[in-house]
């Protein structure tokens, strides 16, 4: 019965054969088993054992190769001599000369082949390895030579002024009517011999016969140093910002060679002869082209004209790359080129700002997609923050907010970032921030937009495509707001170019068909490449991502913990320090996008703390900021009772998480210390937030400043009430005041009666 079953394939390998595998590793067969081959790697005396279908495997890799009897003396003389090791190393200006050594050669062979099997009659030469021998070959085989396409070759003047004998295809031209053409010279009989040696050394391949010519011919120079240094002169003047011509240098050349040897046949010196146009049009070309390029355009031309373009990267998984970089974008170009700049008013168009902002965009490479982007009036360390920690986060809540259909749900830790040289990007903070979420910061190089080549182009598509989407749609209610103050709006352009920006990444750009992706839209990529292989790495929690992006402050801790921005942190592990070291500061790391938590460091340790007003959690300080803004606003703190504001406030806190979503934009407001602090000391002077659970447990009849957060001084709890000693004040008129609430002393988080806020005086 026939054996159906596969066999995988056996090979004769010689010990003189070298064995290129996938990678590059070279290696030679040291003897045959009865499962497969002994393999050693060159250059070292180990041995493995590799099994037939392990090196059938490692065979179908397209680097495999054998070269048979490689480490030979002949093989060895024919690579000294040729400067070659194989035939696909050809020139293709000698492969038509080589192949013609070779088709003599082979004639040879193919006369003497007959003779060995038919010998001629007696008295007659034989083909055979004597001088006689190699002439008769030639005798016979030379006219079916000269009929060969490799024996013909145009005439040396006009060879080289006409185009390469070959086509772009590799196809021979065909010679044209009326062409001088000539024919090869037959070989002599000690040219044949030595072209059978080298043919035979090479393995009867060739390559073998390749006569390398390539370093020959007289190198000593034919000009003095003193005509040399004449001419570097104008090659040096050609290497010039004021782009000089050829003509024009050489005819400069000419002109101070002339003086020059004026001045010579003064002094009895011989004259300097001229070199040519063509030498010093070739000297000037041997000049790469790239120093050309500098010499006379600068560094950033000579980069952007002679650096090659990357058409794909090898990425097949999302957050594989990343591309991040910054683009200027001129609001009244842009408001002109979309034509709401005809429809606005004079006042309008006075406040719309002058200045080229910053639009920071991140594009995942594998998909597409657009992670994240910024648009900010100046390309700083904290707006790339912003944009990092946007790349984290699912933005369809963004998305929502300015209106789009579709999610913007793209979100993931990026295995690398590739940046360009900006100052954002170059410091210390944004590199220790990558550096903690374990993302590898790919080098920037400057002036070489084309290693960022896709969100280079997502630019250019940008300005292409987007405004086409502008005129009538996104900027339609500028002008057709009844209720428009330029002097609180100036900032309404802005806003409204990010929310069309955001429309048109999210409903347009991701759900139309690229070409970069073979027609596959972005948003439908990233789909597929999350159902394949998903994202490499977990999305970091909220106490991590603060770690990474928390703002660094100090502040001091007192009785009712640590406040920041008119909220108190408190735990019991601050409680037990104050009762040891006292009130010390402490470093604090504070989330602008989160209140809820700060992180202290204790004793070494960083530790969380939760806020002690309930409902804090995802706010920012921004919202935050916002509702004390409107506290302020509506009341004035110096004279107004406590229970109106503190219910209010504690029920617009309550609503920050409910609609956080309202306070997103590409266009966001950046913090750091000194912002921090500001806002303390203008805006939050006076300003507290009683914790909720000290509300729920207040003494029915203590004094209602008793708890209280302390603004001119510490506050000294009484066991029994009494009255305070009175104040002077400037006003004669004592502020209005709700006295405190007779109750049971089991009040609510609503009931804020037993909290009051004092604002230190003028």
């Amino acid at each position: 019965m026939t054996d159906c079953s596969f066999m995988v394939p056996r090979y004769r390998l010689d010990p003189a054969d070298r064995i290129i595998l996938g990678g590059g590793q070279i290696l030679t067969c040291k003897g045959l088993t009865k499962t497969g081959y002994l393999l050693q790697p060159v250059g070292t005396d180990l041995t493995d054992h590799v099994t037939f279908e392990q090196f059938d495997e490692a065979r179908q890799h397209p680097d495999f190769r054998q070269d048979p009897q490689f480490y030979t003396e002949p093989r060895s003389r024919a690579r000294a001599r040729t400067l070659i090791e194989s035939n696909d190393e050809i020139p293709a200006e000698e492969l038509s000369e080589v192949r013609w050594r070779e088709a003599c050669v082979r004639a040879y062979q193919d006369e003497a082949a007959k003779d060995r099997r038919n010998p001629p009659p007696v008295g007659e030469q034989r083909v055979n390895r004597t001088m006689a021998g190699f002439d008769e070959a030639i005798r016979r085989a030379g006219p079916q030579l000269m009929q060969l396409d490799y024996a013909k070759k145009p005439a040396a003047k006009e060879a080289a002024q006409t185009r390469p004998s070959l086509t772009r295809s590799g196809k021979r031209r065909k010679v044209r009517a009326g062409r001088t053409v000539v024919l090869r010279a037959l070989p002599g009989a000690k040219t044949l011999q030595r072209w059978l040696l080298a043919y035979e050394e090479a393995g009867c391949q060739a390559w073998g016969v390749r006569q390398c010519h390539c370093n020959s011919g007289n190198h000593e120079p034919r000009f003095t140093a003193d005509e040399h240094a004449m001419m570097m002169e104008a090659v040096y003047a050609y290497l010039d910002e004021n782009r000089y011509s050829f003509d024009r240098c050489y005819k400069d050349y000419e002109d101070a060679l002339a003086a020059e040897n004026d001045q010579r046949a003064v002094k009895g010196q011989p004259p300097l002869r001229k070199i040519g146009a063509s030498t010093y049009r070739a000297r000037v070309k041997r000049i790469p082209r790239f120093h050309r390029d500098r010499a006379r355009h600068g560094l950033e031309y000579a980069i952007r004209t002679n650096s090659s373009v990357r058409r794909k990267f090898d990425v097949t998984r999302i957050g594989e790359r990343v591309e991040i970089d910054g683009c200027k974008v001129s609001l009244i170009h842009m408001a002109v080129e979309s034509g709401l700049w005809a429809k606005m008013t004079a006042e309008q168009q006075r406040l719309v700002p002058k200045e080229r902002w910053i639009l920071l965009r991140a594009i995942d490479v594998a998909s597409k997609c657009t992670l994240a982007e910024v648009l900010t009036p100046t390309e700083t360390t904290k707006a790339a923050a912003v944009l990092l920690r946007m790349m984290l986060s699912d933005k369809t809540s963004i998305a929502a907010a300015m209106g789009a259909k579709t999610p913007w749900d793209y979100a993931c830790v990026p295995h690398s970032i590739a940046t360009d040289g900006g100052t954002a990007f170059r410091s210390d903070r944004f590199r220790q921030m990558l550096a903690d979420l374990g993302i590898v910061f790919v080098a920037p190089q400057v002036g070489q937009p084309n290693k960022r080549a896709h969100v280079e182009r997502s630019f250019g598509t940008t300005r292409t495509q987007f405004l086409q989407h502008f005129t009538g749609q996104t900027f339609a209610n500028v002008t057709d707001k009844g209720d428009y103050d330029p002097g609180k709006n100036a900032s309404l352009f802005v806003d409204e170019l990010a929310r069309a920006l955001v429309l048109y990444d999210v409903d347009i750009y991701h759900n139309t068909p690229h070409e970069g992706l073979y027609g596959e839209t972005p948003r439908d990529c990233w789909q597929r490449l999350m159902r394949e292989s998903g994202c490499s790495r977990v999305t970091p929690g909220a106490h991590q991502q603060r770690a990474v992006f928390g703002i660094h402050l100090n502040r001091k801790l007192g009785k009712r913990g640590i406040r920041i921005l008119g909220l108190h942190y408190q735990s019991v592990d601050l409680a037990a320090l104050l009762a040891k070291e006292g009130e010390i500061d402490l470093p604090v790391r504070v989330d602008p996008d989160d209140l809820g938590w700060i992180s202290i460091q204790i004793a070494g340790v960083w530790k969380t703390i939760p806020c002690a007003t309930f409902g804090l959690q995802g706010a920012s300080i921004q919202a935050w900021l916002g509702v004390v803004e409107d506290q302020r606003r509506r009341y004035d703190i110096a004279a107004a009772a406590s229970r109106p504001i503190i219910a209010d406030a504690l029920r617009q806190i309550r609503a920050i998480a409910a609609a956080a979503e309202r306070r997103f934009t590409i266009a966001p407001h950046t913090y750091d210390a000194d912002a921090i602090s500001r806002a303390e000391a203008e805006m939050l002077r006076g300003f507290d937030i009683p914790e909720e659970r000290a509300l729920k447990n207040a003494p029915a009849g203590g004094d209602p400043l008793a708890q209280g957060i302390p603004i001119t001084g510490p506050t000294i709890q009484q066991t029994e009430p009494s009255a305070s000693p009175r104040r002077q004040r400037p006003d004669p008129e004592p502020p209005p005041t709700v006295p405190p609430s007779d109750g049971d002393g089991d009040s609510s988080g609503e009931d804020d009666s037993a909290w009051t806020m004092e604002t230190p005086d003028a």
